[in-house]
């Protein structure tokens, strides 16, 4: 009689959190010879004669969802190869809690008989490329993991802002440092081939608590040189992201009489070109004019807002060229130098305010 060589079985896998049964069909090696009833040994392989003249005993296939995917020399092969897949995903300081391998998979023996061709056999390390795949090929195996991770994230500690009525409207000064938090967090994370595909946060612990960063912000008006009111407009453009590059020169001729900052006690909240009554006046970007008219110490005034959390204050002019509502490019003309308002001489008062806040003009003027 002849031997059986079509032979199947499972394989147990130890995973770390269950165990992980490999699919297949147990069936028992048998043999018997003419002399007699014995049975050869459940291990013992026979071997067989290839046409080219070399001696193999019969290797066995990895089989995945039904398809000999890869031939390798023997059983024991077999098993450590797909052992081995197993523990590239499992090894990790995260605590695995479940892992599989999704496809249907078992080994089988070749029928393979002598005078046939030889086979191509991989060897263990092309075995498992072929499994795993790389970054050109996509491999056969998909292994999933359960893993419970625990990692630290930075908690961002929040901004508080406390009216201060000693300080100018624009100017604020930071009371108390801000201090980012750490909390640790715990979560449930699934990996396919030790790529995440879902997390879910199962606790959190707050390590160190967060420290409330408090800025004082000016409230105190004043009506002197070269400034009036509130900086911090109604109904214009907010924008805490934005990013803002070179203003454009208001004026032709750079001659600053007064700079931004204190002066005579108090808070100059922009920059002073003096020149001749009469020059130019341009738009520094392009943006909306929302104020164009008469405001107090400001005398005849244009405020332009630019879209993007800023807005730009022209005052003191003798004529205003625009109106209300009139979108302007950045360079157009927008009024003439005057000495309207509270004002010593023709100039230019020239403010820069970004989401509520004066800034120096200069800055962001490329000069």
């Amino acid at each position: 009689m002849k031997s059986n060589l079509n032979d199947q079985k499972t394989i147990p896998v130890p995973g770390r959190g269950r165990v992980v049964l490999i699919t297949g069909l147990m069936m028992v090696f048998a043999a018997s010879v003419a002399a007699g009833a014995a049975t050869a040994p459940e291990k013992d392989e026979i071997p067989v004669i290839l046409a080219d003249g070399s001696v193999i005993t019969p290797p066995w296939y990895i089989v995945v969802d039904g398809k000999k995917e890869v031939l390798v020399e023997s059983e024991e092969t077999a098993e450590k190869v797909m052992q081995d897949v197993i523990d590239v995903y499992s090894r990790t300081d995260n605590v695995i809690l479940d892992i599989e391998i999704r496809e249907q998979t078992s080994i089988e023996k070749m029928n393979i008989k002598s005078g046939d061709e030889a086979p191509e056999i991989l060897t263990e390390i092309q075995a498992k490329g072929k499994l795993m795949g790389d970054d050109e090929t996509e491999g056969c195996l998909t292994v999933v993991t359960t893993e419970e991770e625990t990692e630290e994230e930075t908690v961002a500690f929040e901004e508080k802002y406390r009216p201060e009525p000693d300080m100018y409207a624009g100017q604020t000064k930071v009371q108390i440092q801000g201090e980012d938090g750490l909390k640790e967090v715990k979560k449930k994370v699934v990996r396919e081939n030790g790529k995440a595909v879902t997390e879910e946060v199962i606790e959190e612990e707050m390590v160190e608590e967060p420290v409330e960063q408090v800025i004082l912000t000016g409230t105190k008006e004043y009506d002197g040189f070269g400034g009036g009111g509130s900086s911090a407009d109604t109904g214009v453009s907010y924008d805490m992201d934005a990013s803002y590059e070179n203003l454009r020169l208001p004026v032709d001729n750079i001659y600053i009489s007064s700079g931004y900052g204190m002066r005579w006690g108090r808070l100059h909240r922009g920059t002073d070109f003096a020149l001749a009554a009469g020059s130019s006046i341009y738009a520094a970007d392009g943006g909306y004019v929302y104020c164009a008219g008469y405001s107090g110490s400001y005398g005849n005034l244009v405020k332009i807002d630019h879209g993007n959390g800023m807005q730009t204050y022209y005052a003191h002019c003798s004529q205003i060229m625009v109106s209300d509502g009139q979108y302007v490019e950045c360079g157009d003309i927008i009024a003439k130098v005057g000495s309207t308002g509270n004002s010593t001489g023709p100039h230019l008062h020239f403010e820069v305010i970004i989401n509520g806040n004066c800034v120096d003009p200069v800055s962001l003027l490329d000069i």
